[in-house]
C-alpha cells in the first residue's frame, strides 16, 4: 500500500505540474498583447489571399504560418487562434518532457526538478506561447530525442529512425534556425542505432533519411531553395556572446508579484552563480560516476550513458556546424531565440547527470540536485502573464487600441501616427476590430508632423512630444508607450457641443 501511494504521489506531482504548464500557456496565449513579429507574420503571410506561406523570408516560419492560416480561416481571428500552432507545439513539448522525466528516474524529486527546468525556463516558455515557429521547432526536436530514448528497447531500429526523421523534418519546418541541431540529432540517433546487424543498416539508413526528406519536399524544400542569404542577419559574432544571450534570457526577471522583496534582492545577486555552480557540480558528478567501473552497471545506467552520449553528440555536432558556417560563409552564430536548443540540450544533460545512480553519501549528486532545486525555484519565480521578454515594449498595445477606437468614434479621427514598434500590432488590432472605422495607422521610421493622434515611446520620443506640443492622454503602466494628441483635437468636439 505504501508503495502504491508513493507511485500515485509521484505521478500526481509530475502530471499536475505538466497540466499547470499547459493551462498557463493557454492563459498567456489568450491574454497577452500581440507583438510586432506575430502581427507581421499574420499581416504579411497569413492574411493575404494568395498563399504567402510558401514565400522565402526569415519572418515566415512555414509550418507555423500554414497552421495559423488554417486555424484563423476555420475559427476566425483571435489571440487564441493566432497562437494555436504555438500551443500545439507547447503540448507536444510538455508531453515529451513529461515522458523523458518519467523514464529518466524513479526518484520523484529529480523527476520534478528536471521537468521544471525543461518547461518553466522563462526563455523557453515565452516561445512556447508566441505565435512564431520556435515552439514547433523545439517541440519536434524534443520529440525526436525523447522518442529515440523511449523506443530504444520497444521498437525496431528502422521504425525509430523513421519516426525521428519525420520529427526532425517537422522541427525544420517549424523554424529554419533548428536546421543544424536537427541534422546533428539525426546523425547522433543514427549512430546509436548503427550497432544492429549489418544486413539491417541499409534499411536503417533509408528509414533515417527518406521519411524526413519526403516531409521536407512537401513542406519546406521550395522555400529553402529560394531562401536569400541576406535574411540571415541576426546572430552572435562569438561563442561568448552566444552563450551569454542564453544565460541572460534564461534568468530574465523574477516576478515581483510572486517573490517577496527580501528574497528578490537575494535572488538577483545569487543568480550570477547558478549556471557556473551547475556546470561545476555536473562535471563533478559525471567524473565521480565514471570512476565507478568495478561493478558492472545495471541496464538502466547503461541506457542513461547511451542517451547522454546521443545528447552530447547532438550538442557538439550542432555547435561545430554553426561554427563552420560562421567561419566559412559568415552565417552568424545562434543568439537569443535562434539559440533555444542551447538551453534545451544542456538541461537534458543535467537531468541525466542527476539521475545517474550513486552511493549513499554521494555529495556530488546531492550538490547537483540542490542546484537544480535552486534553479527550479528561480524559474517558477519568473512566471508571468503580461509580456514576452523579446518584445516587452508591445506588452500594452492591446490597451492602446481601445484609446484609438475612442478617438475614432468620438472625434472622427481615422488617421493615426505610430512609432514603428507599435504600427504592425495596431494594424492587427484594427483588423480584429470588426466594427472600427480607422482607415490608416502610419508607422514610418521618421515621425511625421502632420498627425493628430500619435502612439509613441516616451523614452525615445519625449523630445518629439514636447516639440509638437502634444498632450499625453494615455501612458502605459509597465512600458513607455504613450498616446499623445494635439490639444485642438478635443477642442473641436467642445466647440461643436456648445
Amino acid at each position: 500500500m505504501d508503495t502504491y501511494f508513493r507511485r500515485f504521489h509521484s505521478r500526481f506531482l509530475l502530471f499536475g505540474t505538466a497540466v499547470f504548464a499547459g493551462l498557463w500557456a493557454v492563459v498567456r496565449a489568450g491574454t497577452q498583447s500581440v507583438t510586432i513579429d506575430e502581427a507581421d507574420t499574420y499581416l504579411d503571410w497569413v492574411a493575404r489571399t494568395s498563399p504567402g506561406h510558401w514565400e522565402a523570408a526569415s519572418n515566415n516560419h512555414v509550418l507555423n504560418t500554414l497552421l495559423m492560416r488554417l486555424f484563423t480561416s476555420l475559427f476566425g481571428l483571435s489571440h487564441l487562434t493566432l497562437r494555436t500552432p504555438a500551443l500545439i507545439g507547447a503540448a507536444i513539448y510538455i508531453s515529451a518532457a513529461y515522458v523523458f522525466c518519467r523514464i529518466l528516474t524513479n526518484d520523484t524529486l529529480r523527476q520534478w526538478l528536471v521537468f521544471v527546468c525543461l518547461v518553466y525556463n522563462p526563455f523557453l516558455f515565452d516561445y512556447l506561447v508566441a505565435a512564431r515557429g520556435y515552439s514547433l521547432g523545439m517541440a519536434f526536436l524534443m520529440a525526436a530525442l525523447v522518442l529515440a530514448a523511449w523506443a530504444q528497447s520497444r521498437w525496431p531500429p528502422d521504425r525509430i529512425g523513421a519516426a525521428c526523421s519525420v520529427c526532425a523534418a517537422l522541427s525544420l519546418a517549424g523554424n529554419f534556425s533548428f536546421a543544424f541541431v536537427d541534422g546533428a540529432a539525426m546523425l547522433a540517433i543514427f549512430a546509436w542505432l548503427w550497432r544492429h546487424p549489418a544486413r539491417q543498416r541499409l534499411r536503417l539508413l533509408a528509414a533515417c533519411t527518406i521519411p524526413g526528406l519526403i516531409v521536407t519536399l512537401f513542406l519546406t524544400a521550395s522555400v529553402l531553395i529560394r531562401f536569400p542569404k541576406s535574411e540571415l542577419r541576426y546572430g552572435a559574432r562569438s561563442m561568448g556572446e552566444m552563450w551569454r544571450s542564453v544565460i541572460r534570457d534564461s534568468l530574465y526577471q523574477l516576478n515581483p508579484e510572486m517573490v517577496n522583496p527580501f528574497l528578490l534582492k537575494i535572488a538577483e545577486h545569487g543568480r550570477l552563480f547558478l549556471f557556473p555552480l551547475l556546470a561545476a557540480f555536473a562535471i563533478w558528478r559525471l567524473a565521480a560516476a565514471s570512476r565507478r567501473t568495478r561493478v558492472a552497471p545495471d541496464p538502466h545506467t547503461v541506457w542513461l550513458r547511451q542517451v547522454g552520449c546521443v545528447l552530447a553528440a547532438t550538442l557538439v555536432l550542432a555547435l561545430v556546424a554553426h561554427w563552420i558556417a560562421f567561419r566559412r560563409w559568415g552565417v552568424l552564430l545562434p543568439m537569443d531565440r535562434t539559440a533555444l536548443f542551447l538551453a534545451l540540450l544542456p538541461t537534458l544533460l543535467l537531468g541525466l547527470a542527476a539521475a545517474l545512480p550513486g552511493a549513499l553519501h554521494d555529495w556530488g549528486r546531492r550538490a547537483l540536485t540542490a542546484m537544480l532545486f535552486a534553479l527550479s525555484l528561480y524559474f517558477l519565480g519568473c512566471l508571468r502573464l503580461g509580456y514576452f521578454k523579446e518584445w516587452q515594449w508591445d506588452a500594452e498595445v492591446n490597451r492602446v487600441y481601445p484609446v484609438l477606437a475612442y478617438y475614432n468614434r468620438t472625434y472622427g479621427i481615422r488617421d493615426f501616427v505610430s512609432e514603428w514598434r507599435y504600427g504592425s500590432v495596431l494594424r492587427f488590432y484594427r483588423r480584429l476590430d470588426r466594427h472600427g472605422t480607422i482607415s490608416q495607422i502610419r508607422s514610418p521610421l521618421e515621425i511625421p508632423e502632420d498627425g493628430q493622434v500619435y502612439i509613441l515611446d516616451w523614452g525615445f520620443e519625449e523630445d518629439v512630444i514636447k516639440r509638437l506640443g502634444l498632450r499625453v492622454v494615455y501612458r502605459g503602466a509597465i512600458t513607455d508607450v504613450v498616446v499623445a494628441i494635439r490639444p485642438e483635437v478635443e477642442s473641436v468636439r467642445c466647440v461643436a457641443a456648445n
